[in-house]
C-alpha cells in the first residue's frame, strides 16, 4: 500500500525527528529474486540520508553502528 506524498526522505526526516539516529536501523528485506544483498536499496537509503544533511556519524549509526551495538561481533560488521 502506498500513501500519497510518502517518500523516503520524508519518512527518514520524520523518524529522525521522532526517535533520532541512535534508534534507527538500516534494513532491506531483499525478498525478491535474486535473494540477498540489494545494493540499490542501500544506495537509495544512503542518498536520502545524505540529502537530508545528516552528519556522517549519524549515517554510520543508522547504516551499521546501531546494529553492531545491539549484537556486536555476531553481526560480522566489525570484521570489515
Amino acid at each position: 500500500m502506498q500513501y500519497e506524498g510518502l517518500e523516503l526522505k520524508r519518512v527518514f526526516r520524520r523518524a529522525l525527528d521522532v526517535i533520532g539516529a541512535g534508534r534507527l536501523l538500516f534494513g532491506t528485506d531483499s525478498s525478491f529474486f535474486p535473494r540477498g544483498w540489494n545494493y540499490e536499496v542501500y544506495e537509495s537509503q544512503t542518498r536520502a540520508l545524505l540529502d537530508l544533511g545528516i552528519s556522517g556519524s549519524d549515517a554510520r549509526m543508522i547504516l551499521e553502528g546501531n546494529l553492531e551495538s545491539m549484537f556486536g561481533e555476531a553481526t560480522g560488521a566489525s570484521a570489515r
